[in-house]
């Protein structure tokens, strides 16, 4: 007999976050920081608000032998609100703590919101004083992308006052498999599917075997996730923006390049190294139709390459190469097949999927990662909002995961890194690597 209250099974993607977080907890956090506090019984009622309009807000996650893993429908249980009182030099913290605090198995929702209030005037710069508002995923239920959005929303509810209506109707997105283009459906068409991921592992064999990565203790057991934060003002964003179109790349070709030549200065290497490389992207544009980022839901897949860097390379001649084979790697479809090399192809998910799951993944490329949401729209009605952006952990194969974001016109990173595996020292190494080459390409305007 079908159950009633299952919502639907999680499609590949939804399950490979979910298998990947009992690998590695894979919370993610948007948060928003802001002039002023905000009082929590309006936070309380915004939330219930958003809660009504989002189904996958009303979920939990179930897992049986019978039916796999499956969304589904849990009313009632309100999103927890956690208040706290802060100083401007340790609410950082908090947010770690959310990075390292996984959803209880059967939980719901998958969603938690935190309020920090810094406590006093901002160093006496403002005696209104200030406030982050941050949203905690599960990261089977949205994305960076969604999750600013929403996070948007509840800023916009919480400053216009907006209450819940028990007869709003709770929406949801399909399954993103569902909405693969037909000439990407790689489970329908296995040969091709082959052809693919051979050109794919061919690409990634491209530059010879990749070399151990010496100062990431990617054997340790414990878990301590932490982020640097680095702000470029909007005068040096502008710039970037600028110069990266001028040089036939983007700004995220260009973060992706500094990322990757910081790595290599941390080395002693003096001979060229090929390093690899994975960033989420976007799938919404690539889904026939193509795919809202509202209500919330999880539509990105991951695009991996190796690139050869040496002291002598170039961040713009890098930030093209990388742009031009994300495009080529896009085109072919990688970004759909990703679960599938991973056994995820639409069929039902056992328990028993999780042992070959974990060893498959921690058996994963060490590699660098870097997301980019891109420019997030102000909020209109909480002009006290200065900053929107997001933070997730590397897993233990990665050195950073550096999160980036714009929000009027000022590039924020938070450069996550799991203290466990890298040093405190050479993480604010690799920052201060990535600082220093992203203005070195501002302030040097030569052809």
């Amino acid at each position: 007999m079908q159950d009633n209250m299952i919502l639907r099974p999680l499609d590949p993607g939804e399950a490979f976050f979910y298998l990947s977080d009992h690998v590695s907890c894979m919370n993610f956090v948007v948060l928003a920081e802001r002039r002023g506090h905000l009082q929590p019984e309006r936070i309380r009622q915004a939330l219930d608000a958003i809660q009504l309009k989002h189904q996958l807000l009303q979920a939990r996650i179930r897992w049986t032998e019978e039916d796999g893993l499956c969304f589904v429908h849990a009313p009632g249980q309100v999103i927890e609100l956690h208040c706290h009182t802060v100083t401007a030099d340790n609410w950082q913290t908090c947010i770690e703590d959310q990075l390292s605090h996984p959803f209880a198995e059967g939980a719901a929702p998958l969603m938690r919101c935190l309020y920090l209030e810094l406590a006093g005037p901002d160093d006496g710069a403002d005696s209104a004083g200030r406030s982050v508002l941050a949203l905690s995923f599960h990261h089977s239920i949205g994305d960076g992308r969604s999750g600013t959005h929403l996070l948007q929303g509840l800023l916009a509810h919480i400053a216009t006052g907006t209450t819940a209506h028990a007869s709003a109707a709770a929406t949801a997105l399909p399954a993103m498999v569902d909405v693969h283009p037909p000439r990407y459906r790689w489970a329908e068409q296995p040969e091709a599917a082959k052809q693919l991921k051979y050109a794919l592992m061919g690409d990634y064999r491209r530059h010879g075997p990749l070399p151990t990565i010496p100062w990431l203790a990617s054997e340790a057991s414990g878990r301590t996730p932490r982020f640097v934060r680095l702000r470029l003002p909007a005068d040096v964003t502008r710039g970037l923006i600028t110069l990266a179109r001028q040089h036939g790349t983007s700004v995220h070709g260009a973060l992706c390049a500094a990322q990757l030549m910081a790595q290599y200065k941390l080395q002693t290497a003096t001979d060229p190294v090929a390093y690899f490389l994975s960033c989420p992207v976007d799938m919404r544009a690539h889904l026939e139709p193509v795919q809202p980022v509202t209500p919330t839901g999880l539509f990105v897949s991951l695009i991996a390459g190796t690139y050869l860097v040496s002291a002598d390379t170039d961040l713009w001649a890098l930030a093209r190469e990388v742009i031009t084979q994300t495009r080529l790697q896009l085109a072919r479809g990688e970004g759909h097949l990703l679960f599938n090399l991973y056994g995820l192809d639409g069929s039902l998910i056992a328990p028993s999927h999780l042992a070959p799951f974990r060893k498959k993944a921690l058996a994963s490329l060490p590699n660098t990662m870097i997301s980019n949401v891109g420019a997030v729209a102000e909020v209109a009605d909480d002009p006290a909002v200065d900053a929107i952006s997001f933070a997730l952990c590397p897993m233990p194969y990665q050195t950073l995961f550096t999160a980036a974001s714009s929000y009027k016109d000022q590039l924020i990173l938070n450069v996550g890194f799991d203290a466990q595996r890298l040093s405190e020292a050479n993480a604010h190494a690799l920052v201060d690597g990535i600082r220093t080459l992203l203005l070195a390409a501002v302030t040097d305007t030569r052809p």
